[in-house]
């Protein structure tokens, strides 16, 4: 009963079941909640480092996880959700849904809001 999901260091995947997720090495799905800062720049400017200094301070104020799972950001075709993932290689079921999977599917096991069950569109 498992898909054979490997601790992953950096680049990770997601795999949802149910109320469980977890992530293993993969190509880029899933990542610890990290925002890096930068110097100033072209692409980077004061209003970008204020956020980032904001949103910075806003994730290093969440609680860590009392079962030990990591802050982390889930990337899908309709965008980013933060979630408490398992990144150690646990066991996750076969019929996971998976990045792989339709963007209904994962819209459905991400309970996301917003989007129709039928097609993932944005309601």
């Amino acid at each position: 009963m498992g898909n054979g999901i490997t601790a992953c260091k950096g680049t990770c995947d997601f795999a949802i079941s149910n109320d469980s997720a977890a992530c293993g090495t993969g190509t880029g799905t899933c990542a610890q909640a990290e925002l890096l800062e930068a110097e100033a720049s072209g692409f980077h400017d004061e209003n970008l480092i204020a956020a980032t200094q904001q949103i910075r301070a806003i994730l290093a104020a969440i609680p860590p996880d009392p079962a030990g799972r990591k802050l982390s950001f889930i990337r899908t075709n309709m965008g980013e959700l933060l979630a408490w993932m398992d990144h150690s290689g646990a066991e996750v079921p076969d019929d996971a849904v998976t990045a792989e999977d339709d963007d209904a599917t994962i819209a459905q096991a991400l309970r996301l809001k917003g989007y129709a069950a039928a097609g993932a569109t944005q309601a």
